[in-house]
């Protein structure tokens, strides 16, 4: 059969014979239970895929559907209106976001043989749209909206821009609250999770199943999948690899799943590579990042409120969020504070993730393209336990950061020096232990290398004269 590389087609690919990955069970569920979802996943993980099903499902397109859960379980003889939008473009101008929903609305408006040309507005257009369907055909329609985020979340470094594009989506997204009586379903995606007061104002009955358990599986592939779907292919492979490799992200499912894309990719070219890493960054995230003096090594040290996760908001980006969202950290543990909410802790979901990100965030940091090489020096001198030549290195390792990134606030350079150290480590696939606490105390980071144990403190000098003062007291953490 054929690897289904780049499509997000259902028709075309049930049409080219491709591998497919039943997802049916899961929108069978989905459309008994209720009315209006909302879905974040990362980019490249078969949401449009998804939304590509479920239009040729209400659109009543039984032939392709043949050989699946839902096919005998649906009614073929009721066929919906479906009104898909997309937001695959660039919006990095002013009136991209303007001119893209006009001429999808164009397109729709000419598909449907719509003629009234007195509504002005967007929203209005959008709104004349959905009534003329319904009476147009009888049939409530479906609204699928893919990527519902993307104009903001591609200008998030441009704060003005991303608040132009966020106030001209929510007065576009707002029509569906006075157009229910038209609607029969409404789908959602996006990499955000949305924020209703922000966005989708009035809109109150739409469900979040980003984090239900129920659906924690609905994009990507699970072990059964590689199994039974992928059989054939996965005979040239060893399965702990490839785990290692591409599993481990985890939105509360019964299991973890495989990212989809970075497979496909390692069945076609028949070797490991940072296949989802390479085309899912998006172009603010670095400098995003480096602008917040993000500290990694502590990001996997606490536990989170859900929360954090179910607003979003262009002025006040929550890093963990964003990074969660973005498929670059996933959950890794969960526990129930005092209250009974939920709460988690985040870590990078697997190898290809963790390697990659943390060489390709250093190269940008320090605009040297040999931090692997540097890593790898760093590692060989503390398994010699030659720790003059460790410091020399790290000087210089350290030397290459420019020092106008830095604020002035010595916590902050002194974070942000130590998240280069576990970047260095981090890509290599060392065991670390950031911020790690015993009866004792409390050690900056903790490396596991060569049946031996570094214990590292970090502290940053004001002035030279505090030099030693600071050299004694971080002597002294480390002993005790």
């Amino acid at each position: 059969m054929r690897l289904p590389l780049g499509i997000s087609n259902f028709k075309r690919l049930r049409k080219t014979n491709s591998y497919y990955v039943d997802k049916t069970a899961l929108l069978k569920n989905l459309i008994d239970d209720g009315d209006y979802y909302f879905l974040s996943r990362p980019r490249r993980f078969g949401k449009s895929l998804l939304v590509s099903t479920l239009q040729c499902l209400f659109a009543g397109e039984k032939e392709l559907f043949q050989g699946l859960y839902i096919y005998d379980k649906w009614d073929w003889s009721t066929k919906y209106p479906v009104v898909r939008i997309s937001f695959d473009g660039k919006y990095d101008e002013l009136m991209d976001l303007k001119t893209d929903i006009q001429d999808q609305l164009a397109i729709l408006e000419k598909k449907h043989a719509l003629k009234d040309k007195t509504v002005i507005s967007l929203a209005r257009r959008f709104e004349n749209l959905l009534r003329h369907l319904h009476e147009k055909t009888g049939q409530k329609v479906v609204v699928l909206i893919d990527e519902y985020d993307k104009p903001i979340v591609d200008v998030l470094n441009d704060t003005k821009h991303a608040e132009q594009n966020r106030k001209e989506l929510r007065g576009f997204y707002g029509i569906l609250k006075g157009c229910l009586d038209s609607v029969q379903f409404i789908f959602v995606t996006g990499i955000t999770m949305f924020s209703k007061t922000s966005l989708f104002s009035g809109l109150n009955n739409l469900k979040n199943i980003s984090l239900s358990p129920r659906y924690g599986t609905i994009c990507g592939y699970t072990d059964h999948d590689l199994d039974t779907v992928f059989a054939e292919e996965m005979k040239e492979f060893d399965r702990e690899k490839i785990k290692k490799w591409y599993n481990g992200y985890n939105w509360l499912g019964k299991e973890r799943v495989y990212n989809p894309f970075g497979l496909l990719l390692l069945f076609d070219e028949k070797r490991f590579e940072d296949w989802w890493f390479d085309t899912s960054v998006p172009s603010y995230l670095y400098q995003f990042l480096q602008e917040k003096h993000v500290d990694f090594k502590n990001l996997n040290t606490g536990f989170l409120s859900k929360r954090i996760f179910s607003t979003f908001d262009v002025k006040k980006v929550g890093i963990e969020s964003l990074l969660f969202q973005s498929g670059y950290l996933t959950i890794t543990e969960t526990k129930d504070d005092d209250d009974g909410e939920i709460m988690f802790r985040l870590g990078f979901p697997n190898y290809e993730v963790r390697k990659y990100f943390s060489e390709s965030f250093l190269e940008y940091i320090t605009g040297q393209n040999s931090v692997k090489e540097q890593g790898r020096g760093l590692i060989k001198l503390l398994e010699q336990n030659d720790f003059q030549g460790f410091a020399d290195k790290l000087k210089t390792t350290l030397a290459g950061i420019p020092n106008e990134w830095h604020r002035d606030r010595l916590a902050e350079k002194e974070s942000w020096y130590a998240t280069v150290v576990f970047l260095h480590f981090s890509m290599h696939n060392l065991t670390l232990h950031p911020e790690e606490s015993t009866a004792r105390g409390r050690s900056d980071l903790v490396l596991e290398l060569a049946k031996q144990i570094f214990i590292f403190e970090f502290k940053m000098v004001a002035k030279a004269k505090d030099t030693d003062k600071l050299l004694d007291q971080a002597m002294t953490q480390i002993r005790e």
